[in-house]
């Protein structure tokens, strides 16, 4: 597999994410989404679909 330079995309400044653009990323493998802290004290954390946060405060990610 080739390996892809961000370098040769020219990409513009509008383009890209930022840090905290980055974080709300979801995906990949495994259950991510559930190891999540959530609630009014992790403000940045949105839990993925179909799961809720347990705690409106400190809490986790679960599933509905």
């Amino acid at each position: 597999m080739k390996k892809l330079s961000l370098e040769m995309l020219r990409l513009t400044s509008d383009e890209v994410l930022g840090r905290s653009q980055m974080k709300k990323i979801t995906g990949g493998y495994g259950a991510g989404c559930l190891e999540r802290k959530c609630g009014s004290k992790h403000k940045d954390v949105v839990c993925c679909p179909q799961t809720t946060c347990s705690n409106q405060t400190d809490g986790f990610c679960v599933l509905n």
